[in-house]
């Protein structure tokens, strides 16, 4: 009887230090020590014939070395933007498109490629989405089956700009600035879910721009539809189920670092869109953001997420000189936060040498939270 109870003490050891291990390895974001992201098609826009080129032109491994020798954590990868062209194939989102690949979207798969080349160097992949369909082609728009643009309550037509602003155009709304439909949410479950299917663990997480307070508003109402936020978001897991979710509605610390709560019931870190480590205000730098100072939901890993040069996706130097750089990561660290830099990058998969060289002596200098954290 005494041998049984101690063997039976020893599981539950064992089973809560499992549990303690999975809880610790599901909050991976946190000690990674800081990340990189990508705006790969937000250098240039793109014809089919050379959008494929240039695509074909990535050099994965240099690439990947590169990163690397950042010593950072995790890298956000856009996998394609409002441009409505993607860096891998889709075969949902090209039949929906009524096209064949190589026209909307790439020949290679050039997320599988990085994310193949970033396990063996045990760095995580977030792909960064959109929450809505590309909204500067209302033809793709249409296609989608999301919410098209509007003019006082009416579709405003294929011959506005569906990237127009009410100043601009009297009584116009943006497709992401209404409500998304069953329809849209079916499909673009069906695209993500693809994706997510693919890769598997190879993607860690998923950053979805445009997830506006009207997607957010919507969520308890669409529930009782058949396709609704639930069904996308489970598609969008079936991949990896414990994948990290962040959803964006714009860069400012209330929505951006969610100080009002979650955008989406199913955030598990913050998008953290903002363009300094200091809060914007009419007077100029209001207070540092971080973990404390802008606190986010409980179960919500902090994330900020800011240009390291001149903008998204542009520059050739970095805005920071090395001491502000290690001092914020390691501020931010200290208080269970996790940063990334977003970096610009070539067509062919180069970084700037000024700001690699910047974001190596990052690497050598910061204090690592935690060593073996990133093993998937």
């Amino acid at each position: 009887m005494k041998r049984r109870f101690q063997v039976a003490i020893l599981l539950l050891l064992f089973l809560s230090a499992s549990a303690v291990s999975a809880a610790e390895k599901e909050r991976w974001l946190q000690k990674t020590g800081f990340g990189l992201m990508f705006h790969y098609e937000a250098f240039r826009n793109h014809n089919s014939k050379s959008y494929n080129r240039t695509v074909d032109s990535f050099d994965v491994i240099r690439f990947a070395d590169a990163v690397k020798s950042t010593r950072c954590g995790h890298v956000i990868f856009v996998i394609g933007q409002h441009w409505g062209k993607y860096c891998a194939p889709n075969s949902a989102y090209e039949e929906l498109l009524g096209v064949k690949n190589g026209v909307w979207t790439s020949r290679r798969d050039l997320i599988l490629e990085i994310g193949r080349e970033l396990q063996k160097r045990d760095i995580r992949l977030i792909i960064y989405m959109t929450a809505r369909a590309p909204m500067r082609h209302y033809e793709i728009i249409k296609a989608m089956g999301d919410t098209l643009p509007s003019i006082n309550g009416k579709p405003a037509g294929p011959k506005v700009n569906p990237l127009s602003h009410p100043r601009k155009v009297k009584g116009f709304l943006r497709s992401e600035n209404q409500a998304p439909n069953p329809v849209f949410l079916k499909n673009w479950g069906d695209v993500c879910g693809e994706w997510s299917k693919r890769y598997g663990k190879l993607v860690s997480g998923w950053w979805f721009d445009g997830y506006k307070m009207e997607m957010k508003e919507a969520y308890e109402g669409l529930k009782k539809e058949k396709h609704n936020i639930d069904t996308w978001v489970a598609a969008v897991r079936s991949g990896n189920p414990s994948a990290e979710l962040a959803f964006n509605a714009g860069a400012h610390p209330i929505l951006s670092l969610c100080t009002n709560g979650k955008l989406c019931p199913h955030q598990t870190y913050t998008s953290g869109e903002n363009h300094s480590f200091n809060q914007k205000t009419k007077k100029g730098k209001g207070k540092l953001l971080t973990p404390k100072n802008f606190p986010a939901p409980e179960g919500v890993v902090w994330h900020l997420l800011l240009p390291v040069s001149k903008g998204w996706g542009a520059g050739e130097e970095s805005r920071f000189d090395l001491a502000t750089l290690r001092d914020r990561v390691d501020h931010i660290n200290a208080e269970g936060g996790a940063v990334t830099f977003d970096v610009p990058i070539t067509g062919d998969g180069v970084i700037p040498a000024a700001v690699l060289r910047v974001l190596k002596d990052l690497g050598k200098n910061i204090d690592k939270l935690t060593d073996g954290a990133r093993s998937f």
